[in-house]
């Protein structure tokens, strides 16, 4: 997993994150790109959401590009 962009806002970081993995047996990588919104209150993360279509973590949050 290597995160490609960070954004801010309140409580909340959305990282727009690739993870790459080979799955057993295969001989090609498979590649996904997503999007993560962290909510962090006090300096404790309170929830972790993962979004197929990172724009959807940027609307969630009230965050955008």
């Amino acid at each position: 997993m290597e995160p490609e962009e960070f954004f801010e806002g309140g409580d909340h970081v959305v990282v727009f994150v690739k993870v790459r993995s080979r799955p057993k047996g295969a001989t090609a990588d498979m590649e996904v790109r997503n999007g993560h919104l962290w909510t962090v209150r006090d300096g404790t993360i309170t929830s972790l959401r993962t979004f197929a279509v990172r724009e959807e973590a940027l609307e969630v949050a009230g965050l955008s590009r």
